[in-house]
């Protein structure tokens, strides 16, 4: 298809879809950090508007209700993906607490805070999931579905409802750290009852770091179990939106 021949006859239907994609990729994390080049973000979301303008049903629509239409769906989208990623990013917060890295922090500009080496490898670990899972093509899906539907408030229920599940989910993905840095604790205690002559700090902190990193290993794949229904329960979220 010839882009610059649909450009030039459906200018101002591409207008309101480029805005509409825009924010809709601004408020998705990752894409719309401000880590990203905004000539990056531009040309990407131009991209997609491109691919998506073909089968957008064409019809009149005024410009100033697409874009109220763009940000409700936008900033709906957005907060139920950011739900995922808080839970991550407070899962990982969890473990680094308890093995020891919270000493090795750096400034995240994602959330503007400061994380760890794990919630570094926890969000790439996290990026490589949801692109392996094909979401990046259900938000495209969403793009295409959300301009046959009319923006409405009554999905804001499921959104809430949805971001219930932060908590619950972060526990899920850091308990098998947890449970058992907590246990190795315990008998840190009984241990500096028993001997109270042992320097159990300096045993200790390199126990909990080497049992910490093992575990931690060894729960990838409970890990990845745990995150991908998470995703899937996202997609599902996602499509309930338009129903």
């Amino acid at each position: 298809m010839n882009y610059l021949e649909l450009l030039t006859t459906n200018f101002y239907n591409f207008i309101p879809v480029f805005i509409r994609v825009s924010i809709i990729l601004f408020f998705l994390p990752y894409i719309g950090s401000r880590t990203v080049p905004i000539i990056f973000r531009f040309f990407f979301a131009l991209s997609v508007s491109l691919a998506i303008m073909p089968l957008i049903p064409v019809k009149e629509e005024n410009l100033f209700l697409s874009l109220f239409n763009a940000v409700v769906f936008a900033m709906a989208i957005g907060l139920m993906v950011r739900v995922i990623i808080a839970a991550v990013e407070i899962a990982s917060q969890w473990m680094s607490m308890q093995i020891g890295f919270t000493i090795a922090n750096v400034f995240n500009p994602q959330f503007g805070e400061l994380m760890g080496p794990i919630s570094i490898f926890y969000e790439m670990f996290t990026i490589a999931l949801f692109f392996s899972l094909d979401l990046h093509l259900s938000f495209v899906e969403m793009m295409v579905k959300s301009f046959e539907f009319p923006a409405k408030f009554s999905f804001s229920g499921n959104i809430i409802s949805f971001s219930y599940i932060m908590f619950p989910l972060a526990f899920k993905l850091a308990a098998p750290v947890l449970v058992v840095q907590v246990l190795m604790n315990i008998g840190l205690g009984f241990l500096s009852r028993i001997m109270p002559q042992a320097n159990v700090f300096f045993v200790g902190f390199p126990l909990l770091l080497a049992t910490g990193i093992v575990i931690m290993w060894l729960s990838i794949p409970i890990f990845t179990m745990v995150l991908s229904k998470a995703f899937i329960n996202l997609k599902d979220a996602l499509i309930g939106l338009l129903r």
